[in-house]
Order: structure tokens, then C-alpha cells, then sequence
């Protein structure tokens, strides 16, 4: 009776977990551990985004332990949020915590007793910073044999800003380099707030899976149940931040002298730091001097609901979270347009990116949308559309996913190490393209049509029919110095011969399986985003001298839609051989033409992803069938 008792109540347990997990959307619960320097102090990107992070995934039904700085004599059960609080000492570092300090923030001191008692257990620890606290928390990770996830939070741009190398970016290179060296190597998952900054990971040479994933937006973050009047009396605009160097408020006070509108705006910046002096002595110089203040979600939210304009002038940024935020509320943003910063784009359109670091840009930009307010109202609805995009409900059920497969072995096709890669360039720029330039010229008899038309083209998407064994060689050869990628069949680069060559020469295998396409299209974007050319034969296949157009595979223009880069298409046509070419060559000759590069975001195109992929599509047959 006692057995059957016990079996019945296990049951019924079970039905009860899988009920709460049905009613979640989850797999399985997890005891999940994050490890984060500081907690519970709004004055960072990264510590809100571990306390947003904890919080949801709290109310999903995990079980969340959090590693931090602060009084160990209070560890335990935090009282209001269920955490299970494990609390670390401070750990002093000569000149680092001084710096540290001026940013609110701090370095908890590695206690391996407390450690091991915090993640003894888990499912899963997640490391938000590279200091020594995460280093330790990794190692007792891997001892006890427990998944650990890293995190990319700290741009090595904002260190390099703060200690006066602003210009100087082999400081940010070496720092790059120094946090793979000591930290992010032992890890074989990194979560990257966004597109841009695992982009730049890749380029320095960091293997790991990138897992993109944004910060995510507190659904408390909406637009105004009523829409803004835009009396402007007085002009609000306002800007979230950090107070220091690499934010550059200074940028914006220094617009507002130069506006049309300098006597009626009001600055408003939310934030602290170590410029807060500095940026109100040159804030008084303005008509109406900024004002400064910290605030909390409520206060923040009824803020931006009553500014005008948002200005994101940040030189360096991660992902720009505060940004997100205020445009979710509806607040059309000017953003900086620097190469260091996730953030430009969020820019809908021309008038919302000013030149980094140009006061003058920017006065341009704010008198614009203050000279038409239709269009500040228009543009208002479309943010706060873009904005749903980014609720924390979808970033969480990503991580979630990305937690439940960290104990499968995912293997990094896509990883090139820096000496492969120069290696590499330097095969391509002595041996292999010379050698096809020749080949494809004089022997093959190849001509090329229209490269004025890639004139000037940072990075997109091409696409060809594909009917020669060597029209990837002329499409190599027509973009030389230019870097191109090629994605191709798995057999094309697994095999000695001639797969490493496919390989060294630009080969990039696409999966077989199709759960791997969406980790092959992130690295595709990827390499756009570092200004690469990725070409693509939508037919699929080879059809040795058949010009005539096959059904378009719709995976380049998912990507050229996915990444917003244009798609420039070429066709190949034949010529009977004629002058002396006829003296070594029977077969046709190739001619590759060259078309305008299609913007995804042109006026003919549909804003959402797939009319758009459609769209491009029917306008590269028409072209190709020329």
C-alpha cells in the first residue's frame, strides 16, 4: 500500500512539473547560476541586463543563484525576488578600482569555498564580465563538470575611451586580444548583445559560438497611451547614458548651440559618471542648461514619454540598450553613425543618423525633424512598431533554447584562425589570383561588363547563374583585392583535394543539416558586416553552358534581406571565340555582366522580410533575362 501510494504521489508531481513547464513554454526548469561583478545597482548596461535576465527567468519557473560583490554575512534568500544571493568581498586592485569605482562598478574577490557552494548543482552558470571573478567561477565550473556560458558586455572600446587612447585602436586590438587570451578561449558558447559586436569577435580571431541575443527591452517600455502633442515649449530631447567620455553628451550640447532652435530646447541627460562636472560647466553655456538627475523605471518611462527627440551619440556601443528602450516608447532617436557602435542601426532612414562626433551633423538633424513635426509623428509609430522586436519575453526564450543545448557538442565550422587567414590573403594575393587572372583571361577568353557598377561597394550579396567550372574564379578575380566568400556543398571543402584549396580560396560549407542553417546565415552576416562580398548561384546548380534561368534557391536573398546589403546580380553569357583567342580555344568564351546593386530597403520594396526577399528576387530575373 505504502509502494503504491509512493508511486501515485511521484506521478502526481510529475504531472504538476510538466503542467508548470507546458504553461511556460520551456523544456525543462533549470537552476541556473549568473555570475556578475555588481547586482542590484541600476547604474550599468550590463548589471540591469543580468538583474532583467534573472527576473524573467525567475517568473518562468527557474531557479536563479547569483554570484556577486557585496557582504558575505548576507548571503541567502533574498526576501522580494526568491534569488538565492551568494555574496563576495570586495577585491581591491591598484588604479583599476579607482577607475572602477568613478563607474559605480566593482570587483568581487574569488572565495572558492563560496563558489563551489553556488554552483554545486546547476544546470547552467552564466559569466557576464571577464575579471577575475568570472575566470574563477569558469574553472569551478569546468572541475565540477557544469555547462558555463560567457558573456560579451565589456567593449574593449570603452576601456580604451576612459583611459585617454581614444584614437589610438591597437589599444583596442591588443584588448580584444587579451580578453580571448585569458578568458574568452575556455569558452565554447559567448552570448553577444548583438550582430555588430559577435561581427567583431569573429574578426579577432574568437572561435566560440556566437549566440546573438538582445539585452531585451522590460515590457513596462511602451508607447504612451496617448499620443505626444509636440508643442515644443519648451523642445524636450533627451539622452540615456553612462556620463563619460565614449557617450559623448558633449557632442549634443555642443548641437543644441549650434541649432536654429537653441533657445527653446531643454537637454535632459539620465545618467552618472565621472564627465557629470565637466558636461555641466559646458552645458552652461546653453540658454536653458541641461539637467541632470538619475532615474528609476517609473520616472525614466514618463521622461521619454514627454521629450520630443532622443540622441544617441555614443562613439562605442555594444548594443545600446537605452536607445531600444526609448524608442519602444515611441521616441524617434538621431543616433551616431560610428563604425565602434552597434546602435546605427536603429536608423530608419537617413535623417536619423548624424556623423560621429559632428556637432554640426546633429544641429542638422534635430532642426530637420523639429521643422516637420508630420514626420517626427509618422516616424513615432514605425519606432515604436520596431521596438516590439526587442521585448525581453523573446530574448529570454532564446537563452533558454541556448541553455538546454549547451551540453549537445556543437562543432565551429565557421571559425578561421588570424594565421589561416593571413596565410590565406597572402596565397590569394601572390599565387591564386594572378594565376586565375591570367587563366581566366587569355586562355578562357572571359571579358567582364559593367564593374563600374561595383564601384564603391562596401559589402553585399552576389548572385550569378552558375554554368563553368571556373565562374567563381572570374567572379574572384573581377572584385580582386576584394575579399569574397563562397558558400558551397559540404563535399566541396571536406576532401584534401581540392577541398582545402575551395577552402583557402574562400570556401564556406553550407550544412546539411537544416538546424545548422541559422548558425551558417549569422556567419554570413557576419562576414557583410566586416565589409566581405558573399556570393551566392541561387539555381544550386552547375549547368555547364546552359544560359537559360533555372528556379532561384532563396537563400541569398534571405541573407541580403536579414543583413540590409545590397545584391548586385551577374549573368554569364557565351560568345563564339573570335580573333586569336579561336587559336587555342573551340568552346564559347564567357562574358560576365554586371548589374546596379538592389538596395532590400528601396521604395518598391516591401518593409517585411519575405515580401521583400520576393521582391528582390523578381527584379533579378527580369535583369538576368535580359
Amino acid at each position: 500500500m505504502l509502494f503504491l501510494l509512493t508511486v501515485f504521489f511521484f506521478v502526481f508531481e510529475k504531472l504538476k512539473v510538466n503542467a508548470a513547464r507546458k504553461e511556460r513554454g520551456v523544456k525543462f526548469l533549470m537552476i541556473i547560476t549568473l555570475v556578475n561583478d555588481t547586482f542590484n545597482i541600476n547604474n550599468n548596461g550590463t548589471t540591469i541586463s543580468a538583474m532583467r535576465f534573472a527576473e524573467a527567468l525567475s517568473q518562468r519557473g527557474h531557479q536563479i543563484r547569483i554570484i556577486t560583490c557585496g557582504d558575505p554575512l548576507k548571503s541567502g534568500k533574498d526576501p522580494d525576488t526568491g534569488f538565492e544571493m551568494f555574496y563576495l568581498p570586495e577585491l581591491k586592485i591598484p588604479i583599476a578600482s579607482r577607475l572602477a569605482h568613478k563607474q559605480n562598478t566593482l570587483f568581487a574577490k574569488p572565495v572558492r569555498s563560496i563558489l563551489k557552494k553556488a554552483i554545486s548543482g546547476s544546470d547552467v552558470v552564466h559569466i557576464y564580465q571577464p575579471w577575475p571573478l568570472g575566470s574563477a567561477a569558469q574553472r569551478v565550473a569546468r572541475q565540477m563538470n557544469i555547462p558555463a556560458i560567457a558573456a560579451f558586455h565589456i567593449q574593449p572600446e570603452n576601456i580604451t575611451f576612459n583611459i585617454g587612447l581614444k584614437r589610438f585602436s591597437p589599444a583596442a586590438h591588443l584588448t580584444y586580444f587579451l580578453f580571448y587570451l585569458f578568458f574568452y578561449r575556455r569558452f565554447s558558447h559567448i552570448h553577444c548583445p548583438s550582430k555588430f559586436i559577435a561581427a567583431q569577435l569573429r574578426s579577432h580571431g574568437y572561435k566560440a559560438r556566437l549566440h546573438v541575443i538582445s539585452n531585451g527591452v522590460h515590457p513596462a517600455f511602451c508607447a504612451p497611451a496617448k499620443p505626444r502633442e509636440h508643442t515644443f515649449k519648451p523642445i524636450k530631447i533627451l539622452m540615456i547614458g553612462r556620463l563619460s567620455p565614449e557617450k559623448r553628451q558633449d557632442v549634443l550640447i555642443r548641437a543644441v548651440m549650434k541649432s536654429r532652435y537653441a533657445d527653446r530646447i531643454q537637454l535632459y541627460f539620465a545618467g552618472s559618471g565621472p564627465w557629470e562636472k565637466k558636461l555641466r560647466r559646458l552645458g552652461n553655456k546653453l540658454p536653458n542648461p541641461p539637467v541632470f538627475g538619475y532615474y528609476n523605471r517609473d520616472e525614466l518611462i514618463k521622461l521619454i514619454h514627454e521629450c520630443d527627440l532622443y540622441v544617441h551619440a555614443s562613439d562605442a556601443e555594444i548594443e545600446g540598450i537605452s536607445l531600444i528602450e526609448a524608442f519602444a516608447c515611441g521616441l524617434v532617436p538621431i543616433i551616431s553613425d560610428s563604425k565602434q557602435s552597434a546602435a546605427a542601426q536603429f536608423a530608419l532612414g537617413p535623417q536619423n543618423l548624424f556623423k560621429a562626433g559632428s556637432p554640426e551633423s546633429l544641429a542638422e538633424k534635430i532642426d530637420y525633424w523639429l521643422d516637420h513635426p508630420e514626420q517626427l509623428k509618422e516616424a513615432e509609430k514605425k519606432y515604436a512598431q520596431l521596438g516590439k522586436q526587442y521585448a525581453l519575453e523573446h530574448s529570454i526564450r532564446k537563452i533558454e533554447k541556448v541553455y538546454s543545448s549547451m551540453t549537445k557538442n556543437h562543432k565551429n565550422e565557421y571559425h578561421r584562425s588570424i594565421f589561416f587567414r593571413l596565410s590565406t590573403r597572402l596565397f590569394q594575393i601572390v599565387i591564386a589570383c594572378p594565376i586565375l587572372l591570367l587563366w581566366t583571361r587569355f586562355v578562357l577568353g572571359a571579358k567582364v561588363y559593367g564593374r563600374e557598377n561595383i564601384r564603391g561597394l562596401k559589402s553585399g550579396v552576389t548572385v550569378c547563374n552558375h554554368v563553368h567550372l571556373l565562374d567563381s574564379a572570374l567572379i574572384g578575380v573581377t572584385f580582386f583585392p576584394r575579399r569574397v566568400v563562397f558558400p558551397t556543398l559540404t563535399q566541396n571543402v571536406k576532401t584534401l583535394w581540392p577541398g582545402k584549396l575551395v577552402r583557402i580560396l574562400g570556401g564556406f560549407a553550407i550544412p546539411d543539416n537544416i538546424m545548422e542553417l541559422k548558425a551558417f546565415f549569422d556567419e554570413m552576416e557576419f562576414l557583410l558586416m566586416k565589409n566581405c562580398i558573399v556570393h551566392f548561384f541561387p539555381e544550386g546548380e552547375l549547368r555547364p553552358y546552359d544560359t537559360g534561368l533555372q528556379n532561384f534557391k532563396k537563400g541569398a536573398f534571405y541573407l541580403a534581406a536579414q543583413a540590409q546589403v545590397p545584391i548586385v546580380p551577374m549573368l554569364i553569357t557565351f560568345e563564339p571565340p573570335k580573333g586569336l583567342i579561336k587559336i587555342i580555344r573551340k568552346k564559347p568564351v564567357m562574358r560576365l555582366h554586371i548589374g546596379k546593386p538592389i538596395h532590400p530597403m528601396s521604395k518598391d520594396i516591401e518593409i517585411d522580410s519575405e515580401l521583400r526577399m520576393k521582391a528582390v528576387c523578381k527584379k533579378i530575373e527580369a535583369i538576368t533575362s535580359v
